[in-house]
């Protein structure tokens, strides 16, 4: 297998302007950042940024916050750019980037089997939702990894409730009303793409048995530690919290009930690979550059950049880096927000080119 690998040449088209944050972003103005001053002020007064959650949960009026910075400094903050809460989605870029280290470090082929590695048997709580049982015999990490893997979105309160998460299934595709027996493949695996956070909570059990750590302790030591982010300035919120947790999402009671154990494997905790990463929007912000400038930090490649992306947790907590302006965005309980709306799931962040009059000039 072909694999990118951390020792690869460093890319070579990185501007000489750009840096990388220390302890603290530097801050710069507009103009320092290489932006139309009015064509910016513009962008940012045509929305008017505000708390907002999802699903019932109810934040209050300063809790909330975001950041936009370029080439490495602090351009523009919105609220509390410190503030953290559980962000959803957003964590399904970090489960990604633990597949790609997994797959640097020749730890697992992305296009085979997952059962040649974990099978769940055992742990899992039915016998049909094991690796080498079924249609899962065929299942690969790249086929969850993309939403392939035939899993439905998740199969608890929406599934139950026919909401618009789930308003057109398959033919043959049942809720059978126990929502950990319905979290497996019910389509072929690689036949059809559907979004799927029930696949994302197998893929997080899987990683655990493979890297037999806490994804959190891989994450700090290979990707947030270099980044310059602490280990007690984020978490990951483990899945059996949200499991127990039957308000969530108030407006969506049960909301968890699809995330299925097992809740610890080889007796580590088993993270929400799913998402809901607690970190604050500067911290971020950090991974959002890791986006832009393709893996590259500080001249050494951390990470190939086929394993990096932004994710959007609904429309409220969202991360992305564009490559093009090496610009970053990253918040957590915002909406109308000026830029990257557009970020959703796949992850795909530009930055409008027309605000772009030339690089970051940092006075020294």
């Amino acid at each position: 297998m072909t694999m990118a690998t951390p020792d690869e040449p460093n890319r070579n088209d990185l501007p000489d302007w750009l840096t990388f944050p220390g302890a603290e972003w530097e801050r710069v103005t507009t103009r320092e950042a290489g932006f139309d001053v009015g064509a910016f002020a513009a962008a940012v007064r045509a929305v008017e940024v505000r708390a907002a959650g999802w699903g019932g949960t109810m934040p209050g009026p300063d809790e909330y916050g975001a950041v936009l910075v370029r080439g490495g400094c602090l351009v523009h903050t919105w609220g509390d750019p410190t503030f953290s809460t559980p962000s959803a989605s957003l964590g399904k870029c970090l489960t990604r980037a633990l597949v790609g280290l997994a797959a640097e470090a020749c730890l697992l082929d992305p296009d085979e089997p997952i059962r040649h590695i974990w099978t769940g048997e055992g742990q899992l709580s039915h016998p049909h939702k094991c690796l080498d049982t079924g249609r899962h015999r065929t299942l690969t990490w790249r086929h969850l990894l993309d939403h392939y893997g035939g899993f439905v979105l998740e199969s608890g309160y929406h599934w139950r409730n026919r909401s618009l998460f789930h308003a057109e299934l398959p033919e043959g595709v049942v809720w059978t009303g126990d929502p950990l027996y319905d979290n497996y493949a019910h389509t072929p695996p690689g036949a059809t793409e559907r979004y799927s956070s029930g696949g994302y909570v197998r893929l997080g059990q899987a990683l655990t048995a493979l890297w037999q750590r806490d994804l959190k302790q891989v994450l700090d030591e290979r990707l947030f530690g270099p980044l310059g982010v602490p280990p007690a300035r984020w978490d990951w919120t483990p899945g059996k919290v949200v499991y127990d947790t039957r308000d969530w999402y108030p407006d969506f009671p049960g909301y968890g009930e699809y995330v299925d154990p097992p809740y610890e494997v080889g007796g580590h905790v088993v993270r929400g690979g799913p998402g809901w990463v607690v970190m604050s929007p500067l911290d971020l912000a950090r991974f959002g550059l890791l986006v832009a400038t393709r893996g590259i930090w500080e001249g050494r490649r951390l990470i190939g950049a086929e394993w990096l992306q932004g994710h959007g947790g609904v429309d409220i907590h969202v991360v992305g880096g564009d490559p093009d302006t090496l610009v970053a965005v990253a918040k957590t309980n915002v909406r109308a927000f000026p830029f990257g709306n557009e970020i959703g799931w796949r992850g795909r962040f530009r930055f409008p080119r027309e605000l772009v009059i030339g690089p970051v000039r940092v006075r020294r």
